[in-house]
């Protein structure tokens, strides 16, 4: 398997994203599907009951977390001459880097060329409407993102996630629930107390309206029982600017996100929401622990067009899955804080289905809903 410096992939990426949205690699053959999908099917299979990965993973909407089988030899004999990844996200945003670290693994398992094609717009509704056109043939996928589930609630779309196909998901981030560091309350429950306690007045910024951010802010609030003021900003980045400078009480957004202003000494983690406690807060203790369940996931996964047959996205799924295996693959995530969440086709779906609901209820509940 690969081994390369996390710093010459980081360049490669970099040129790559100057010169092009779209990246391709080495050569590959191509033949009947037959042989390479029951391999590839195998290897699935083995995955599954070979135990948990190497590489950490987090749960709930974690899955198996399993990437390696007992044999993740490549293969020779993929349909398609060439597969393009349809990323909605653009150029040199956190999506788009990882996938352009996992292609060439891909690429070295497929034995074809792996492009990653960047289509954004439209609150990445270009990207998936172009999406719903590729050919089910096995040379064309795109990115499974968490806004895929809350755009048709929000916008004028002619879609939704369910005419997708999952294949499996490789990467999730959660929510924490971080406030300012002079806040009076340094727990779930002090915070709580709070906010019952000041009624449409603690201000709790989100990364734009209808967003994960938001709809995670929500829900937690319905569970809590509060009633506070959401803040839409252009991102989480720019929230997590805000409660650092005390312009808003709390956000719910990534410990990444607010990971230089809790190092600052200007925030502070009260709990995550998260299936477990994240690897980087162990002392941090998840919104269930509290008693207060509310999850949402940002995802980064593969969607497949409705019809590819379940051969080929069986040697998509082992493609990941050896991406995720290689060295040079775990550098890149260790070094962006990424986990590797493995998922496969069910549990993605299950998850989406889970999350869309609250997609569903919550953007009712907040008046933000277009249908």
């Amino acid at each position: 398997m690969r081994k390369k410096t996390w710093n010459t992939l980081a360049a490669g990426a970099l040129v790559a994203v100057m010169a092009s949205s779209v990246i391709t690699g080495c050569q590959g053959g191509q033949s009947t599907a037959t042989a390479a999908a029951a391999a590839a099917q195998e290897t699935h299979i083995q995955a599954e009951e070979a135990g948990k990965a190497d590489t950490e993973t987090t749960g709930g909407s974690k899955g198996s977390g399993d990437v390696h089988g007992t044999d993740m030899t490549p293969i020779d004999n993929y349909p398609a001459s060439s597969l393009t990844i349809t990323c909605p996200a653009g150029a040199g945003g956190g999506t788009d880097l990882l996938l352009r670290a996992m292609a060439p693994a891909m690429e070295e398992y497929l034995g074809v060329p792996v492009m990653v094609v960047n289509k954004p717009g439209g609150g990445f509704a270009i990207g998936y409407a172009a999406a719903l056109q590729d050919s089910n043939d096995g040379s064309s996928i795109s990115v499974a993102l968490s806004e895929l589930l809350g755009l048709p609630y929000v916008a004028d779309v002619s879609f939704d996630y369910a005419d997708f196909e999952p294949i499996c998901n490789f990467n999730s981030t959660f929510g924490a629930l971080s406030v300012n560091s002079s806040a009076p309350y340094d727990t779930v429950e002090e915070f709580v107390e709070y906010c019952k306690a000041n009624p449409n007045t603690v201000r709790i910024g989100n990364s734009g309206i209808g967003g994960v951010w938001h709809i995670l802010a929500a829900s937690f609030a319905q569970e809590a029982g509060i009633e506070v003021v959401h803040v839409p900003f252009d991102g989480g980045g720019p929230a997590a600017v805000a409660v650092a400078g005390n312009n808003v009480e709390a956000v719910p957004v990534s410990a990444q996100e607010v990971q230089t202003y809790v190092e600052g000494g200007m925030v502070k983690i009260l709990c995550s929401f998260s299936p477990e406690r994240l690897p980087e807060l162990p002392d941090v203790p998840t919104g269930t622990e509290c008693g207060y369940p509310a999850q949402m996931t940002v995802f980064r996964g593969f969607l497949a067009p409705k019809g590819m047959s379940e051969d080929v996205k069986a040697m998509i799924d082992a493609a990941t899955r050896y991406a995720l295996a290689d060295e040079t693959v775990q550098e890149f995530m260790k070094a962006q804080n990424y986990t590797n969440n493995y998922m496969n086709a069910d549990e993605l779906k299950e998850m989406m289905d889970r999350e869309n609901a609250v997609y569903a209820e919550q953007s009712k509940a907040l008046g933000i809903a277009v249908k």
